[in-house]
């Protein structure tokens, strides 16, 4: 295996995994957002399949309600796994150029949300109304940019639910698209056997680093280690833009 790409995985997941371990999300955001300065989207995506497996499935066993939550979100979830179908397909068909700087975009953008703490709320009787535009776009932009269903976490936190059940909805919307996701990848021929291989290998360094990351959790301010964050990843989020724009 070339040393260049096991260094990129190397770096990225260790790097992911400690930003997951201290603050709780960003896997696989950070992760698209490092391996994408060194891959093509195309080769980056299915390297991310098996580390948030494997990081979704423990996310969910935490805490009970799951078939309440199935039942509450089965149509954000399924409109959610059509779009990261059809973006998939997008993926493999037009210039990954164009698709490199929309990451840098979306990376940018969650950012300036995060640091900002912009924090929308979406009322219960909204809710019908909203979902399956949310769960199409989240499923879209998965698909074509590896940015897993992100705008579905800032529209599930939009719904006010109570911490826990945030934490296992979040889960198991993130384990649906996943599996989603790695079918689409393995039907556009992507999710080969040294795909695999890859992606299981990166569960190495982001074991790793969560262990790292709660580490850090316990001896620095969460609300610093965030600026932080954010500041790494608006850096790499605009340097995505101007290699692929300019």
């Amino acid at each position: 295996m070339d040393f260049t790409l096991v260094a990129i995985i190397a770096i990225a997941f260790t790097v992911a995994g400690t930003i997951k371990g201290a603050i709780g999300v960003g896997l696989p955001t950070t992760a698209i957002a490092i391996l994408g300065t060194g891959l093509g989207l195309r080769e980056a995506i299915p390297i991310l399949i098996v580390p948030s497996l494997v990081a979704n499935i423990w996310q969910i066993m935490r805490g009970g309600e799951l078939l309440l939550l199935l039942r509450r979100f089965w149509l954000l979830n399924a409109t959610a796994c059509c779009g990261v179908w059809l973006g998939t397909v997008i993926l493999f068909r037009i210039n990954p150029t164009v698709l490199s700087a929309l990451l840098g975009f979306v990376i940018v953008a969650y950012c300036l949300i995060g640091l900002l703490k912009y924090a929308p709320k979406v009322p219960r009787h909204r809710e019908a109304a909203f979902t399956p535009i949310v769960g199409l776009g989240a499923g879209l932009l998965t698909g074509t940019t590896g940015s897993l269903l992100m705008p579905l976490m800032i529209y599930l936190q939009a719904l006010g639910l109570e911490k826990d059940r945030f934490v296992q909805a979040a889960g198991l919307s993130l384990l649906i698209g996943t599996v989603a996701w790695a079918a689409a990848l393995v039907q556009q021929g992507a999710f080969h056997s040294q795909a695999l291989l890859n992606s299981t290998m990166a569960l190495i360094p982001t074991l790793l680093g969560m262990a790292l990351g709660q580490w850090i959790r316990d001896r620095l301010s969460q609300d610093l280690f965030r600026k932080l964050v954010y500041g790494f990843l608006a850096v790499l989020g605009f340097n995505l833009i101007y290699r692929n724009m300019f």
